[in-house]
């Protein structure tokens, strides 16, 4: 059904309109007389504005929509448009109008828009119905018409295009298992689904067992007592040689034990098949025949003898269950630890957009098309967003660009941005919930000024991707004492060798590009100017290597890494010691969080204007200082950074059987910021306790006011009295006295109460990477200390208390000084529309 192929749209729109604007304007000159006459002022404007919709979902998972607008002017020579006064210029401006009437105008602007999206009927497929996976199209395309000199020359039109491509796609691990029967009662057995069936199993046991003893105890007859001793369930059966028999055993169990015996006590085989736990279906059984009977009867009609029934007595006892056997709860405690991927989740998204100024061509009318020489322009491919770079090389190439035009300076513009989510959940245990996310962004600019010879074209950008940094986020910053040493500081400056080595090798076989006097078109030689030291191809590989681990022999050189090389961060919370009976007794809810978050990020960065392309992003630039051709990547990097936060390392928060709330908080930050054009690091940390507790005192009695009294108290005590025969008018009168004190205004008069303390230490580490020597430029020391509390008066009326204290203590100044600072204060909040 998912696929019901619809022929036509559901829906189809068009709106036109024609708008016609004219102002006249005469003026007299009094004194001069009446043959006195001055020129006439006047204004007109037609405008013809045509709007499309269409809505067609194909299949039911399977939709689309289109819409276009188009505004344009009916042209009309320059004159006053007067049928009495200048007959002879109402008419050419009639048969002018007319002509552009028919042609549908001169448009001004237009735009388009197209969507569509397509859920894939996993669902429909019984192996892949958990799993889902949808996509989503959606593109725009606009023109405007330029602008347009007093000599009719055109300055070119606007033209641009976007699209969007969404893809997503879910697995639930969780609907997957419960599809094999096993792995389906191991979620069953952990998730604690099975734990009311036991019960339920356990109690009828019980029932059972009363029910063979008497009240008091005692034990019943010796009937009883040998039922009690007797293992399975027996029967004596006549099974025929036609019909199956069915045998309802009652041992609640498809792991069964069954045995047949004939009445000479021979051990007969059975065939059967288990219908349900409590039911087998015996097939018939097939006759033996007396082969020289057979033969004597073939030239003689004889009446066949009849099939007696076969008597069997039938046995059939339970297996041991398998839950009760340890190798089978050791598979169950394996399996469960496998079965730790609960669900996951990718997405896609790209964005791609292009806008070209100096467009010379004009649209037609469909699907803001005009007939060219050399096709449709700008193209059925601009229109719908599918398009790349090269088309503005092939837009001149066709003659649609200004080129070598002085006129024109603005350049097109492209922007592409990728972004992608990847999510994963895993619970290892019962309560113990851990969320994966990674996630890379890269957004790319693009400006071509197209006008020009050669094309030339500068780049831009930011990136940010999830990484792991975790293995130096313990390390010592090191102090004042040892010139705050720091071995991931270490590492980073001893692999900058080996990654400019790398770095270098990469352009063993360049040829030097023209431009460059003598050097143009010879190998390259390091001895005219080999990779700098302190360039971004070099500074930012080694600080990954050194911050965030790996080999700086084997790690990958580029400064984008790719989406196979984006790491998870994750967030962790555990609420199962509550169910322990020290933690019941004591508190409401338990639970313990940790917070993990590292991002690579490149804030900003841009082309060289002077770099000259080798091969894909390597090239080279010239030497301010020499002149000589240097090895570079045609980004310019000035900042990359890591943020790091442990948000918490280690929180719990708790509510107590009392009512009260608590909150413990240990987090941990740290900022690594290089800065390439001032070759340097620059480290940040950042240690904070939070601590923090909450009360809410319900319904008591401050400054006059009155608490709530419970209209519902004597229907209560009445509804016990009478029984359990007027609950349900008793219900009612409670919902009729609720709906009176609500009508009434009645509010509970609620006194919350908030105290939190924090404590912060952190300091900032400046490490220069020529000369190697670290010093600390800022550090402090806060404590906070925030009191709250805030009172329900009545239903317009709600008051406030609140004190701050905050002290700070410089740790590394030389002008600054300790400084604390207190707030506290009081307000009332009165409103009129509550």
């Amino acid at each position: 059904k998912a696929q019901n192929l619809q022929y036509l749209p559901q829906s189809f729109q068009f709106n036109t309109d024609i708008q016609r604007h004219y102002y006249e304007y005469q003026e007299r000159d009094l004194e001069a007389g009446a043959s006195s006459k001055l020129p006439v002022v006047w204004s007109d404007q037609i405008l013809w504005n045509r709007e499309l919709s269409l809505r067609w979902d194909i299949f039911k998972s399977l939709k689309m929509t289109y819409t276009s607008a188009t505004h344009a002017e009916i042209e009309e020579p320059y004159r006053v448009v007067n049928k009495d006064l200048y007959p002879d210029d109402y008419s050419a401006w009639k048969d002018s109008v007319m002509h552009s009437f028919w042609s549908l105008g001169r448009p001004l602007t237009y735009n388009s828009t197209f969507s569509a999206s397509y859920a894939v009927p996993l669902a429909k497929i019984p192996i892949f119905d958990y799993m889902t996976a949808n996509g989503a199209y959606s593109s725009s395309y606009g023109w405007k018409r330029g602008t347009e000199l007093e000599d009719g020359t055109s300055l070119g039109n606007i033209a641009n295009t976007q699209r969007t491509l969404n893809l997503t796609g879910d697995i639930n691990f969780e609907k997957l298992y419960s599809k094999w029967k096993f792995l389906d009662d191991v979620q069953k057995r952990f998730s604690g689904q099975n734990k009311n069936a036991n019960q339920r199993n356990q109690a009828n046991q019980r029932n059972q067992k009363n029910a063979k003893t008497g009240k008091d105890g005692e034990a019943g007859s010796a009937d009883d007592k040998n039922a009690k001793k007797t293992k399975g369930f027996s029967q004596e059966i006549q099974l025929t040689d036609s019909v199956p028999f069915e045998l309802k055993h009652g041992q609640n169990t498809k792991r069964l034990i069954v045995r047949a015996t004939t009445e000479n006590g021979k051990t007969y085989k059975l065939k059967y098949k288990k219908k349900d736990v409590n039911t087998i279906e015996i097939q018939p059984f097939t006759p033996k025949l007396d082969t020289k009977a057979v033969n004597d009867s073939v030239d003689s009609v004889q009446t066949p003898a009849k099939i007696e029934p076969l008597k069997l007595k039938v046995n059939v006892v339970a297996k041991e269950p398998l839950e009760n056997k340890g190798w089978y709860k050791t598979m169950q405690v394996v399996a469960r630890a496998l079965m730790m991927v609960r669900k996951a989740s990718i997405s896609y998204r790209n964005t791609y957009s292009m806008t070209l100024p100096g467009f010379k061509t004009e649209i037609g009318d469909a699907f803001g098309q005009k007939r060219t020489d050399a096709g449709f322009s700008p193209g059925l491919a601009f229109a719908f967003g599918m398009i790349g770079d090269d088309y503005i090389q092939k837009a001149a190439d066709r003659g649609w660009l200004m080129t070598n035009d002085s006129a024109i300076t603005t350049p097109a513009t492209i922007s592409n941005m990728t972004d992608v989510q990847v999510k994963v959940t895993l619970e290892p245990v019962r309560d113990l919930k851990i969320d994966l996310n990674a996630s890379r962004t890269e957004n790319r600019a693009k400006s071509v000024q197209f006008m020009y010879r050669g094309m030339p074209s500068t780049r831009s950008g930011s990136f940010n991707m999830t990484t792991l940094s975790i293995k130096t986020a313990f390390s010592n910053p090191g102090n004042v004492d040892n010139n705050y040493a720091s071995k991931p500081f270490e590492k980073f400056l001893s692999y900058i060798p080996i990654v400019r080595q790398r770095v270098e090798g990469q352009y063993a076989d360049a040829v030097y590009p023209a431009g460059f006097g003598d050097l143009s078109g010879k190998k390259f030689d390091p001895a005219n100017g080999g990779v700098s030291s302190h360039s971004a191809d070099v500074l930012i590989p080694a600080f990954l290597a050194a911050y965030c681990g790996g080999d700086p022999v084997k790690r990958p050189l580029d400064i984008f890494p790719s989406v196979w090389h984006m790491l998870p961060n994750w967030t962790l919370r555990y609420s199962g010691l509550v169910k322990l009976p020290w933690f019941a007794n004591r508190f409401k809810s338990f639970n313990i969080n940790h917070a993990y978050k590292s991002i690579y990020t490149i804030g900003a960065y841009n082309s060289y204007t002077s770099w000259m392309e080798y091969m894909g992003d390597l090239g080279f630039m010239k030497d301010v200082t020499s002149g000589n051709p240097i090895p570079n990547s045609v980004y310019n990097v000035s900042t990359v950074s890591i943020n790091e936060t442990f948000s918490p390392l280690l929180g719990v928060d708790m509510t107590f059987n009392n009512g009260i709330t608590a909150k413990m908080e240990y987090r941990k930050t740290r900022a690594l910021n290089l800065s390439v054009t001032s070759v340097t690091l620059t480290e940040n940390y950042s240690n904070d306790i939070v601590v923090g507790f909450g009360y809410k005192l319900k319904d008591i009695s401050l400054f006059g006011a009155k608490r709530i009294q419970d209209p519902n108290a004597k229907s209560k005590k009445k509804s016990k009295k009478k029984g359990a025969d007027q609950k349900e008018d008793s219900s009612q009168q409670q919902q009729q006295n609720n709906s009176r004190s609500s009508r009434r205004g009645a509010v509970s008069h609620d006194l919350n109460l908030r105290i939190d303390f924090s404590y912060r230490m952190q300091n900032a580490i400046n490490r220069n990477i020529q000369t190697a020597i670290s010093t600390a430029t800022s550090g402090n020391t806060a404590y906070k200390l925030a009191i709250n509390a805030d009172y329900t008066f009545s239903r317009l009326l709600t008051m406030s208390a609140f004190f701050d204290w905050q002290k700070n203590v410089p740790l590394v100044s030389q002008s600054s000084y300790p400084t604390t600072t207190t707030d506290f204060g009081f307000s009332m909040r009165f409103s009129l529309t509550r």
